[in-house]
């Protein structure tokens, strides 16, 4: 389904495969008229897609998607109509950028451990990017031709149990849902579905994001079911949050999640899109 509104993609400023300038071009072949940047852990991207949002007519929302730790788990918050300039925030996406780079030094020395060249391949995932994640290590895994394809990267080197996986320590959620409403931002909780936990752990999760100042959840993003939509629905209403709908883009050669191709949101729902902040042209989209 052509949807106006997505607000969940990525650049190359992080692991996004489109320069930020590219990406908006692309996002607005697609039909996207409302688009927020939300690369992982920098705003370094906006001011490109900001430039290229105004060539195209395209409403660009300022974003980023800040990498926290709630109970010992990797949670992604989004934070929506943010000020980027804003120094609480930008300290905070600093230090989450740091932790990143100690862990993409561990795995590293992991890969290293088990026969592989740990060194050049963290040279090749850090060259394009501030931000170092385990894609850029999957891409690297792949140019050195370990694998052959970065499905495999995973399966057999990056993956949960795998020779090198380093789990993430980020900063605790409560800390950058703060950042996030410091800046005039909406803090979202991305994806919520695809996180290993129990229902009750996700109620529980949701009940502290909300405590601690959040807003909403996505509740659409992209490949997800009829069913699973109903399931984030479910959770949205439960814990009284709003929603947001977005398709978390990364590569034109994924087929799963193009810009744009989102299911609309339940009418039980109220948007995170209606909230002051956003662009006038979001009030009335279903």
């Amino acid at each position: 389904m052509r949807s106006v509104i997505d607000l969940h993609l990525h650049s190359s400023a992080s692991d996004g495969k489109l320069a930020p300038r590219d990406l908006v071009t692309h996002a607005a072949s697609q039909g996207v008229r409302i688009m927020a940047l939300t690369d992982h852990d920098t705003t370094s991207g906006l001011e490109e897609a900001r430039a290229s949002a105004l060539e195209h007519r395209v409403d660009l929302v300022a974003g980023v998607e800040v990498s926290a730790s709630w109970r010992g788990r990797s949670i992604h918050v989004l934070g929506l109509c943010i000020d980027p300039t804003a120094a609480l925030l930008q300290a905070g996406l600093a230090r989450t950028r740091a932790l990143r780079n100690q862990r993409a030094q561990a795995i590293a020395a992991r890969l290293t451990r088990r026969g592989l060249p740990g060194t050049d391949l963290l040279e090749s995932a850090a060259a394009s990017t501030e931000v170092i994640t385990r894609t850029h290590f999957a891409h690297a895994l792949v140019e050195h031709g370990i694998v052959p394809d970065a499905s495999e990267a995973y399966a057999r080197w990056l993956g949960q149990g795998r020779p090198g996986h380093v789990s993430a320590n980020f900063c605790p959620l409560g800390e950058v849902v703060e950042w996030i409403r410091a800046c005039g931002g909406a803090p979202v909780i991305a994806h919520p579905l695809r996180y290993q936990l129990s229902a009750g752990a996700r109620r529980s999760l949701l009940a502290e994001f909300k405590a601690a100042g959040g807003e909403a959840i996505e509740v659409v993003t992209g490949g997800q079911s009829t069913t699973q939509v109903e399931a984030a629905t479910g959770f949205a209403l439960r814990a009284g949050l709003a929603a947001s709908a977005g398709s978390d883009f990364h590569d034109p050669a994924i087929p799963w999640n193009p810009p744009g191709r989102l299911a609309n949101l339940p009418p039980s729902l109220q948007p995170v899109w209606m909230r002051p902040g956003f662009p006038r042209g979001a009030a009335g989209i279903p």
